[in-house]
């Protein structure tokens, strides 16, 4: 997996157009939830995340990787979890303008997940859309098979940014699938006025929620925590 992840960012390293990278701190001491992936035993989890994002001559990557403190319900304290996702522009790989309407751009869209003891593979397709108010908006629909389920299902995933408001801004994802809806919403002052500097700071919460039900199986987990963001 780990070579899979570093060809993946040697191709993409070489050929950048634009690039972003931000570090995020967050903890709360809510996760009293039953859900085996995010709560702990005593509520209390702290998680650093290094985020990237870049476009490049043929589509766009974005990544993460979170680091996450507290103990689980197999004893683990410490945890890693990572994804990885290029997505490959129709535009640019057949060299025509596909844009109509509010769709910008459409893409062959792909993902690796990778945890402690979890991996996921993740092909389809996906789509840039134009959305006043907005950064940015895209839409992915995949096809996913992991480790875990023998049962191979889908994922429809859509992550957005919505421009400042008097240094104020909203952020975030939402996958979902047959067996589960995963949520993360952050909503984040920018402190860079304040402090004059060029990076820029912002301090804020995340709502996080997570529902699964799969086979007679279901757990449930919702909190807010407390995030701040270093931007590069």
């Amino acid at each position: 997996m780990r070579s899979i992840l570093f060809s993946l960012l040697l191709f993409t390293s070489s050929l950048i157009a634009y690039e972003t990278t931000n570090l995020q701190l967050l903890y709360s001491n809510n996760f009293k939830g039953d859900v085996f992936i995010y709560d702990t035993v005593d509520g209390e989890k702290t998680t650093l995340t290094f985020e990237h994002f870049r476009t490049f001559s043929l589509g766009d990557m974005y990544m993460f990787v979170d680091i996450m403190d507290g103990e689980k319900f197999n004893n683990t304290q410490t945890e890693l979890y990572s994804e990885i996702a290029p997505r490959f522009s129709l535009s640019k790989l057949f060299n025509t303008q596909l844009s109509f309407s509010i769709l910008k751009d459409f893409y062959i869209a792909t993902q690796l997940n990778i945890g402690n003891d979890y991996k996921a593979y993740l092909g389809g397709i996906g789509v840039d859309l134009k959305v006043p108010g907005f950064n940015y908006v895209n839409l992915n629909i995949y096809y996913l098979n992991n480790n875990i389920d023998a049962k191979k299902t889908y994922q429809i995933s859509s992550a957005y940014e919505t421009k400042p408001y008097y240094n104020f801004h909203f952020e975030g994802f939402i996958d979902i699938t047959s067996r589960a809806v995963n949520t993360q919403q952050q909503f984040l002052y920018n402190l860079r006025e304040l402090f004059h500097t060029k990076e820029q700071i912002f301090l804020g919460t995340e709502w996080l929620y997570y529902d699964y039900d799969y086979k007679g199986i279901s757990s449930n987990t919702k909190l807010f925590q407390a995030m701040i963001k270093y931007k590069f």
